[in-house]
């Protein structure tokens, strides 16, 4: 027996494919609805708020466990020697809390409560807080305190003029390699130009890019 289509006294064969087609879409939201499935532009969206997020530009501590030489130098009042260390220290005996930073020669109350921002804090560092509020803070020439920083620094310094002192408040350059300017510039007459920083044995490029928008030969 033949089954007669209802549509067929109300609808032309074509407007019927029509009405099917669009039935077959209805249905098929339907079921990819109930899957779960997400637009692409709604997951392309998700991937770019995530992607904003990522690239958020946030402030990273050091872990000590296993920066570098140069990243150590950065920290205030860590020089070459200091930076070499503690990673002799390391070496020797791995580092397991934070506050061990003051077993090594060199490093006090006050130079670790002035590096205590800039590091991650790991292990038993109960003490922490304690020996960050009762270390003297450094001074600087106007006598404020400061916890700033090399990188964040932006006095300028007379590579033919500075201390000791000026010196290692440059990125990088800590106690020994200031005396090495020193005695560069006392052999040399002085320095003529920026670019001669790098003449300095154990200053290279990426040093002196570093320092570039503090340094200053005006003498």
């Amino acid at each position: 027996m033949k089954l007669s289509n209802p549509l067929r006294n109300y609808l032309t064969p074509s407007e019927q494919r029509i009405l099917l087609f669009f039935a077959g879409l209805i249905i098929l939201g339907c079921w990819l609805d109930i899957s779960g499935w997400a637009p692409l532009q709604a997951k392309k969206t998700d991937l770019d708020s995530l992607k904003q997020v990522v690239e958020v530009d946030a402030p990273l501590n050091l872990d000590i466990r296993t920066a570098g030489l140069e990243e150590l130098m950065t920290l205030s009042g860590i020089g070459e020697k200091r930076a070499k260390d503690i990673i002799a220290y390391r070496e020797k005996k791995p580092f397991t809390s934070v506050n061990q930073l003051l077993q090594i020669k060199g490093i006090g109350a006050k130079t670790y409560a002035n590096i205590l921002p800039d590091l991650l804090v790991f292990g038993d560092s109960t003490n922490v807080e304690t020996i960050a509020k009762t270390a003297p803070k450094t001074k600087s020439k106007a006598g404020s305190t400061t916890n700033t920083p090399k990188s964040e620094l932006n006095n300028i310094v007379n590579l033919n003029t500075a201390s000791v002192q000026e010196l290692c408040t440059l990125v990088g350059i800590g106690e020994v390699k200031a005396k090495a300017i020193i005695a560069w510039r006392q052999e040399n007459g002085s320095f003529n130009s920026i670019e001669d920083f790098t003449c300095v044995k154990g200053i290279g490029e990426k040093t002196l890019e570093k320092n570039r928008h503090r340094l200053c030969v005006g003498k």
